[in-house]
């Protein structure tokens, strides 16, 4: 049964190669192609495009081989084919309005080969993007659309973990959490480009799937995942090192019940964000002798050059302006852009989503009691959305534009915290009612019956 379904698959994803092919051969089909594509670096956009849909339907035929449960592969199979939708054909006008995206450097810098990753873009993380694209190019076909597939997949493989580290804390599959974690617009939108933040979303996906899994299941080969995911995360992005390190530390000293072991696990971490911090100051170019004002202006300075920068509307003048200031930024990292805030469609997108995104929020917040905080899962959680908050809130406020990409890292936990305060009440309450009646059953009915 199960090689006739596969054999179904196979047949099917041919099918469906041969009826695109066809497709993008008509007059209007091209049309829309070839303007769609306009900034592409390529000679022929059509062709282009051809070879894309392929190496899509390549990618798909490789999910029949992932080590993963066939329920699984099925929900898996049907969400790329959205993914390629929204990759091939929703993407294509963004592309065509904007001329100086990261993406199309990528692209063109990939072709150098590894031995052109020194080139015009400088830092390892820009360094790591040319490398895979890079690499796409030896095993796939020179095509921007297919590159930008291969991404997409990675950012895709980061959804279906952190998929798995719900159904781990759930205990249970949800496949409609899997889907919800999807067709979230940030998530599915900016973990299909080419650059940082597919690999992003992945390296924070199996640090947190790691975290989560450990926690749950036990099993010390676990903080292998966990460890790789903050490797990973700090070759792209230098500062999220700390920034994931810090929730881990207050995680094992909250799980580890043997005050050695404790001690032990407290100052491996303590070690690891002693040696990652220099690394992330070296990289940020800040001077080591100036104060905490000082590093925040030359770091927010840097990002003072897109069009939906914002002004500063205070004058920091002191580092307790900055900290007063603090909680402003912090709220400008998580929700702006808000409608009108950018004033062109894609502004207006983020900003309806944006605006959604801090009704649920504040409806979450109204349920949080204090038992939650009895869960270490949860108060990890937190502790991650504040460390993050904090650290990136310094970019934020300066590129709105910016904000809307990096939100990608953490938008999947701020979702899972939201899921936990909105679902868990309810929940608990069932589940008193369930042992309630059960209890009544069992319990011998003592005269009750007269004569």
């Amino acid at each position: 049964m199960l090689s006739r379904q596969v054999w179904f698959l196979f047949v099917g994803s041919i099918a469906l190669s041969v009826a695109l092919a066809v497709a993008i051969t008509q007059p209007g089909a091209q049309g829309f192609i070839e303007n769609s594509g306009v900034n592409i670096p390529t000679s022929d956009v059509v062709r282009d495009y051809a070879y894309g849909i392929g190496w899509g339907c390549a990618l798909l035929l490789s999910i029949l081989v992932w080590p993963v449960r066939w329920d699984h592969k099925r929900m898996l199979i049907s969400a790329w084919i959205v993914k390629c939708f929204v990759t091939l054909v929703i993407m294509l006008p963004y592309e065509q309005q904007y001329e100086g995206l990261d993406c199309w450097t990528y692209f063109r810098q990939a072709h150098a080969g590894l031995e052109g990753m020194s080139g015009a873009i400088s830092g390892s993380g820009g360094n790591i993007v040319i490398g895979l694209g890079a690499f796409h190019l030896a095993i796939g076909p020179d095509s921007y659309h297919a590159m930008k597939l291969s991404f997409a997949m990675i950012g895709f493989v980061g959804v279906y973990l952190l998929y798995r580290a719900g159904e781990v804390l759930l205990e249970r599959p949800s496949p409609f959490a899997f889907w919800a974690l999807l067709l979230y617009p940030s998530v599915l939108f900016w973990s299909s480009i080419i650059g940082k933040d597919p690999l992003m979303l992945a390296a924070i996906a199996l640090n947190v799937w790691g975290v989560v899994t450990v926690t749950r299941r036990g099993g010390k080969i676990y903080l292998l995942a966990v460890l790789t995911g903050i490797a990973f995360a700090s070759a792209i992005r230098v500062w999220m090192g700390p920034i994931l390190l810090a929730p881990c530390l207050l995680l094992s000293s909250m799980r580890t019940k043997q005050t050695g072991w404790r001690i032990t696990a407290v100052v491996l971490i303590v070690l690891a964000l002693l040696t990652v911090v220099p690394a992330t100051v070296s990289r940020l170019q800040l001077d080591k002798t100036e104060d905490l004002l000082e590093a925040t202006r030359t770091v927010a300075e840097g990002w003072d050059r897109a069009n939906s920068s914002l002004r500063l509307d205070v004058d920091l003048k002191s580092t307790w302006d900055l900290l007063l200031f603090t909680p402003q930024t912090i709220f400008i990292a998580y929700f702006r852009p808000l409608p009108g805030d950018i004033p062109n469609l894609f502004g207006w997108l983020a900003g309806c989503e944006n605006l959604a995104l801090l009704l649920l929020s504040l409806w979450a917040l109204l349920r949080v009691r204090l038992r939650h905080f009895r869960t270490h899962l949860f108060v990890w959680a937190v502790a991650l959305l504040a460390t993050w908050g904090i650290a990136y809130s310094v970019i934020a406020y300066k590129d709105l534009g910016a904000a809307v990409r990096y939100k990608l890292q953490i938008i999947p936990i701020l979702l899972g915290v939201i899921g936990y305060l909105c679902r868990r009440p309810a929940a608990t309450r069932t589940a008193s009612r369930a042992i309630g009646v059960l209890n009544r059953e069992r319990t011998p009915q003592i005269g009750l019956t007269l004569p």
